[in-house]
């Protein structure tokens, strides 16, 4: 089996994020950067480079936010951003099928990798939790879970990694499909 790896990395603090009011931002104004969020993606870019990860491409999710922390990345990591048009966050009026479909598409795309490559993709706190329960339930991943999936705490600008045909059981057999060797990480944050 072919050894393969994957990171995914949260956005920096949007808006949305931040903004405590109790009226609704509009999509265009939440989905910007703040200033905290352009420092984090600067250190994350910095960050992620310093770790000599051997990152390869630079994916990013077609949201503004994404794309603004995939620009502060770029320069550090010497890659130019390639937007995914279906990795964005999962709409309000999004069937959960259709945002599982999306999480599958990924999965197969980073099966067909070649070996040795290492993408890097900026997207969003929901649709890398549909990425881990589809990754650990697959087909038994219901809509029933949803609720449950928002435990999993996210963190702006931390790093979970993936991987597929590297983990074993205790017997020593592989792990079959993708697994998480870390959630929600930010190493260049440790002393």
């Amino acid at each position: 089996m072919t050894r393969r790896r994957a990171l995914i990395l949260r956005h920096g603090e949007s808006a949305h994020n931040a903004h405590t009011g109790s009226e609704e931002l509009a999509a265009a104004e939440g989905d910007l950067l703040t200033e905290v969020g352009q420092a984090q993606a600067r250190t994350a870019g910095e960050g992620i480079a310093a770790l000599g990860l051997g990152v390869t491409r630079l994916l990013t999710s077609p949201m503004r936010r994404a794309r603004e922390t995939a620009a502060a990345l770029a320069g550090p990591l010497e890659l130019e951003p390639e937007v995914v048009e279906y990795a964005h966050e999962v709409g309000i009026s999004e069937s959960f099928a259709a945002a599982v479909g999306r999480v599958r598409r990924l999965r197969t795309e980073l099966e067909v990798q070649r070996e040795g490559e290492l993408p890097l993709l900026v997207s969003h706190g929901i649709f890398t939790r549909f990425f881990l329960v589809e990754a650990m339930l697959g087909e038994r991943f219901e809509e029933s879970m949803v609720p449950e999936i928002w435990h999993l705490a996210t963190s702006n600008c931390a790093l979970t990694t993936f991987a597929s045909g590297e983990s074993t059981y205790p017997d020593a057999g592989l792990v079959p499909g993708w697994t998480c060797l870390s959630w929600m990480e930010r190493p260049w944050d440790r002393p």
